[in-house]
């Protein structure tokens, strides 16, 4: 029977600690998909659109694309161009561009 209850412990532990984890991940998709972004706006629904649509295999390439994507636009006001981004963030951008034309209202 103690056997059991611990067996069923961990479990729970580690679900527990898995939904956590999902939790933070996305938060991180959805704080970067807001940069510069006011809550005031659609966008709060059109990031929660998009992190929902981001494939966990690209997810923090596309979170890497999009803060890159950012700082080009603050630094020199011009969008960012693919073609300097390594493939990875490539995919991950184009990921993002997918989900945004989803999610647009």
């Amino acid at each position: 029977m103690k056997a059991i209850s611990i067996v069923l412990r961990c479990a729970t532990m580690g679900a527990a600690l898995l939904a956590f984890a999902s939790v933070a991940h996305a938060d991180e998709f959805y704080d970067a998909c807001m940069l510069g972004n006011s809550p005031a706006t659609d966008m709060p629904k059109t990031c929660s659109c998009m992190s929902t649509k981001i494939a966990a295999s690209v997810r923090a390439d596309a979170t890497e694309a999009l803060r890159r994507s950012y700082r080009s636009m603050s630094d020199t006001s011009k969008a960012i161009d693919p073609s300097t981004l390594p493939p990875n963030l490539m995919r991950g951008l184009q990921a993002v561009v997918l989900a945004q034309a989803d999610c647009m209202p």
